[in-house]
């Protein structure tokens, strides 16, 4: 049922197909009842009176006026009368709604033994047996003066209408669920951090005010991440020449105060700038940079080795992986944040580790910390969050993992954090191949 559940076209044509197939099925029913049959019996009551009256005029006439009468009613009506001799002619006609009226009305008339027969030489005719006096009569007429039920008719009408009535259903409903569906696509493209086109603002007057409003949206969202940017960059920048400063008047001051306090004040700009970083990070959009293929595994090598540079224990674990189409400097972060999280929070050994498992190629940094309570590990994707009691270390301005997160949902992947067996938390971000 995943057709129902998760396409509008599917469920509005099912809906509309419904709808159409009740009514033409309780048009039919009523036409038959309030319509049809009433005529069916109105014809077949006419015919019946009218072998009532060929049975007294062959009661009653002479016999030269008998044969003139024959002859007139075979020119006429299409009714030839034949004198009876031997069986029947055939078999019984069928139990057609109409053959059982008509049935039942002559058996009323002619008495419990008249019958209706069906030649087998001549298909488009009934009989009937009539006696007349002393002497017996087979009366053949054209079928469709009692069997005219056309329930076959009807049946083709209706499925015929059903089927024009489908297609333009169809057609509305494509033409309802065409802009409806590009504008699903662009607010999904719109979470995962990408920049959409605009949506036609075309359709039904409903749907062009939803496309309307998504656009401006989309442009408030624009312009609300334009001015954080700018608010954020001119904050980092006015920051940085005062703490250039600060660190020059740091190191001048080399000999005149103790070398662990002096030390400290180092660390404390140092962390200062991190964070700068970290909102720089933050404030920068993902979207405005163009996909490009990635050796993921080669990256993550150089990012290892960098931090590795640094003093970090980073080891590495790379699995031969099919080139991504991802978007570079944003990935490059992603795996940078990792490894920072990892040796800042983190304990022992760092292994980065990549591998592919069907559709999906993951990267993971893992390390021998404390860990992440799970309870807490959705709220430590969030910005500004940290929780410096489950994970030892200096703190940042809480930004890291929020980083990773939102990257790595402009790139459609998957972000965890899980425990590692034997201790400390396995950070993995599942890239999908076919993207």
């Amino acid at each position: 049922m995943k057709w129902w559940a998760g396409s509008f076209f599917w469920r509005t044509l099912a809906v509309l197909v419904v709808a159409l197939v009740a009514s033409q099925a309780a048009s039919f029913w009523l036409f038959r009842q309030q319509v049809q049959q009433p005529r069916m019996m109105m014809g077949i009551g006419h015919f019946v009176s009218h072998l009532k009256t060929i049975h007294a005029a062959l009661n009653t006439l002479p016999p030269g006026a008998e044969r003139e009468f024959i002859e007139r009613l075979a020119e006429r009506e299409g009714i030839r009368v034949f004198p009876a001799r031997g069986q029947e002619p055939g078999r019984p006609a069928g139990d057609r709604p109409g053959m059982r009226m008509f049935r039942e009305r002559i058996k009323a008339l002619f008495g419990e033994d008249a019958e209706v027969f069906v030649r087998p030489g001549s298909p488009g005719e009934f009989w009937v047996r009539l006696r007349a006096g002393t002497r017996e009569f087979w009366v053949a007429f054209p079928r469709n003066r009692v069997d005219r039920d056309n329930t076959d008719a009807l049946l083709y009408w209706m499925l015929a209408g059903v089927a024009i009535a489908i297609g333009a259903t169809a057609l509305i409903a494509w033409r309802l669920n065409r802009p409806l569906a590009r504008l699903a696509r662009a607010a999904e493209d719109l979470g995962r951090g990408g920049d959409p086109a605009p949506v036609p603002e075309s359709g039904p007057s409903e749907v062009r005010a939803v496309a309307i409003a998504f656009n401006r949206m989309k442009e408030s969202l624009k312009h609300e991440e334009r001015e954080r940017t700018t608010f954020l960059a001119g904050i980092s920048h006015d920051l940085r020449t005062p703490l250039a400063r600060l660190r020059l008047d740091v190191e001048m001051l080399e000999g005149r105060v103790d070398a662990p306090v002096q030390k400290g004040m180092v660390d404390d700009i140092e962390d200062m700038n991190a964070i700068i970083d970290q909102f720089i990070d933050y404030a920068r959009s993902e979207a405005t940079e163009a996909f490009a293929p990635v050796d993921l595994s080669a990256l993550a090598r150089e990012c290892a080795e960098r931090a590795a540079r640094t003093g970090a224990p980073v080891q590495c674990e790379l699995a031969g992986l099919p080139p991504l189409m991802l978007r570079p400097l944003a990935v490059r972060r992603l795996v940078e944040n990792l490894i920072q999280n990892a040796v800042k929070h983190g304990g022992g050994e760092i292994l980065v580790r990549t591998a592919s498992s069907g559709a999906e190629a993951t990267l993971a940094v893992l390390d021998r910390g404390p860990g992440i309570p799970a309870a807490d590990i959705e709220r430590l994707k969030e910005p500004f969050t940290r929780r410096d009691d489950a994970r030892s270390g200096r703190s940042g301005a809480g930004l890291g993992l929020a980083i990773v997160s939102r990257i790595a949902k402009a790139h459609g992947a998957r972000f965890d954090l899980a425990p590692r067996d034997g201790g400390g938390l396995a950070a993995s971000v599942a890239f999908p191949i076919a993207a």
